[in-house]
């Protein structure tokens, strides 16, 4: 009796790795054909809202993802209260084109203000942006990340300092802050507890993506799946071996 007990804990034991050991490679596929019903969200035209920004993409023989390594990065988009009404404004950086500020005014309305509030930005492929007051003088300041031209030229960020008036001064510069790498994003916090912020950038490699021999890096990856393709496989095949002579064995 103490025997077949041993048998039934045994047996469900291996039948719950082999179930676990299930779960973990099908992971990946857990949510597929889930459907929920409802929505959290609304979406909100264009026509509506009055924004009509786009991050358009142009690419040539001379200049695409092979040859520039930011291409396909994305912009960035920042949400603060830029004039202190109790309203969020919106911040979106372009890689093609200006950068675009829109002012809320209220019932999900905005107002284009980027030309007039002196913030789309000179340099070209502007990044990630932040919103934080740089300053501390109670307006938020607006700091964008730029990775520059084909050529390496025109990438110094920028940091556009509020006015209070809804215009901006650009001060990267006079702050210290025109950083010249490929930036990607920046953060700012009071790293040293000093109640000024400072300010972590991250910045993307020099090293351009077209000198890297995609053809190897190629090969080695789907060399890389067949082996964990076949990894499975041994997985499987083991606990099912294992689970079938445990449940043939004598008790």
């Amino acid at each position: 009796m103490i025997k077949l007990q041993m048998n039934k804990n045994k047996h469900s034991y291996i039948l719950f790795l082999f179930l676990q050991c299930l779960l973990l490679l099908s992971c990946k596929n857990e949510n597929a054909g889930l459907k929920v019903k409802g929505t959290l969200f609304s979406e909100m035209k264009s026509d509506k809202t009055g924004i009509l920004f786009a991050n358009n993409l142009k690419y040539d023989e001379k200049f695409n993802i092979y040859t520039y390594r930011n291409f396909y990065n994305g912009g960035g988009v920042a949400i603060g209260d830029i004039n202190n009404d109790g309203l969020s404004d919106i911040y979106f950086s372009a890689n093609m084109g200006p950068n675009k500020l829109y002012l809320n005014k209220g019932n999900f309305v905005f107002e284009d203000i980027s030309a007039t509030a002196g913030v789309e930005g000179t340099m070209t492929w502007s990044t990630g942006v932040t919103m934080t007051d740089v300053n501390a003088d109670g307006f938020l300041d607006i700091y964008v990340c730029n990775s520059g031209d084909i050529i390496g030229e025109r990438k110094q960020n920028e940091l556009f300092i509020n006015n209070g008036n809804g215009t901006f001064s650009e001060k990267a510069k006079e702050y210290g802050l025109d950083d010249k790498g490929y930036s990607t994003h920046a953060v700012f916090f009071d790293y040293d507890k000093d109640g000024d912020l400072d300010m972590y950038l991250l910045n993307n490699s020099y090293q351009a993506i077209g000198s890297f021999n995609l053809k190897i890096m190629s090969e080695m990856f789907v060399t890389l799946r067949v082996v964990i393709s076949y990894s499975e496989m041994m997985a499987i095949s083991l606990l099912m071996s294992v689970y079938k002579q445990a449940f043939t064995a004598p008790s």
